[in-house]
């Protein structure tokens, strides 16, 4: 138990009925699925749906419903309640605190876009300084630096498409926001292909590549997602073209996480295999260094929607046996989260209606 646990008994319980274990399962697994396709880190997204779910719980309750030990337990809690993810309040009279997520829980599909778009200012700024200082080196024929030149165009063309798509998931409905996109328009760049799908960077070209994949890390467009995948995706973003040697050799991880995540790129449609070599060497790519990262939010969202008719199903059989289960503790609470979770559905449904728009625009382009 740590300092922050009360050595006396607890007088609070935020625990549901166990009558209501199977409905809690059910809604936890969908958020795992989901915060695994985000690749999220697992303890930070087990201890986030619980919370989600429950409300408020102390850390005693949460080794109860995790499993983790107090240790892990305390240390997330103190990293993601200092980045203000979580919230915390003491118990009157007692030694031990409430976690909780901030705010309604109405408020956390805006809230998770408000962070977003607020992610691309500061990226925007510094991409832009970025281009500044390899059009110079592109001018002092640096190899590499008009090919990341490019790549940075592309991502910048993408950033402007989510400022206009995200505020749009607020409409009504997908033909609201079908009809405000029509109206508007957007620069989009497909680049020569290249003959030879091989690009090379010079040292100082190497160096803006290298601080770019790290702000892309450290950007709250990514908070909590597995930095290891963060960076092959951004060298996606940078070089377009890879093979999975060369992201070894760039990235120093193991040959075989490498395979497993340029697999799960592959699953996702967020790259291709451009070229296989006469020894069988794959080359892989993403056409679109912008383009990416809008296939890998469809990709989430899609993942949610598949979810859609088993939330159905247990909205059918909570309100069925409403007059039985509406007295344990817990019913108000998932069915509740349970409306929220298929509420955000159709609001993210309108976003990936907006994305295959946009991915028709790009491929009349081809």
């Amino acid at each position: 138990m740590t300092v922050e646990e009360d050595k006396e008994t607890e007088t609070y319980s935020h625990l549901f009925n166990k009558k209501l274990h199977k409905y809690e399962k059910i809604i936890v697994e969908f958020l795992l699925d989901i915060a695994s396709s985000k690749r999220v880190n697992p303890k930070v997204s087990t201890i986030s749906s619980y919370l989600l779910l429950h409300e408020k719980l102390t850390q005693k309750e949460l080794k109860e419903l995790t499993g983790f030990s107090m240790g892990s337990i305390s240390t997330l809690l103190s990293v993601m309640t200092g980045a203000g993810t979580f919230q915390k309040e003491r118990i009157p009279q007692t030694h031990t605190f409430l976690y909780s997520f901030p705010g309604k829980l109405e408020d956390l599909t805006t809230k998770g876009i408000e962070i977003a778009l607020s992610s691309f200012g500061p990226l925007e700024s510094y991409l832009k300084n970025q281009k500044k200082e390899l059009k110079k080196l592109a001018e002092q024929s640096k190899e590499g630096a008009e090919d990341l030149l490019q790549r940075i165009e592309e991502l910048l063309e993408t950033f402007e498409i989510y400022k206009t798509l995200f505020p749009m998931m607020t409409r009504n409905s997908t033909n609201e926001a079908l009809k405000d996109l029509s109206s508007k328009s957007f620069k989009l760049t497909r680049s020569e292909e290249r003959e030879v799908k091989k690009i090379s960077f010079d040292p100082e070209v190497y160096i803006i590549e290298d601080d770019i994949i790290y702000q892309l890390v450290i950007s709250p467009l990514f908070t909590g997602r597995d930095p290891m995948f963060i960076r092959i995706l951004g060298y996606f973003i940078t070089r377009k073209y890879l093979t999975q040697k060369k992201l070894q050799k760039i990235t120093g991880l193991s040959a075989g996480k490498i395979s497993e995540e340029v697999n799960r790129l592959l699953e996702n449609g967020l790259v291709e295999k451009s070229d296989i070599s006469p020894k069988g060497k794959i080359t892989y790519h993403a056409e679109s260094a912008g383009l990416i990262l809008l296939k890998f939010s469809r990709s989430i969202i899609n993942r949610m929607t598949k979810w859609n008719n088993e939330l159905l199903k247990m909205r059918a059989e909570l309100e069925e046996n409403r007059n039985y289960l509406k007295t344990l503790n817990g019913y108000a609470r998932i069915y509740k989260i349970n409306e929220f979770l298929l509420n955000s559905i159709s609001k993210y449904q309108i976003f990936i209606d907006l994305v295959d728009k946009v991915l028709e625009s790009w491929n009349k382009l081809a």
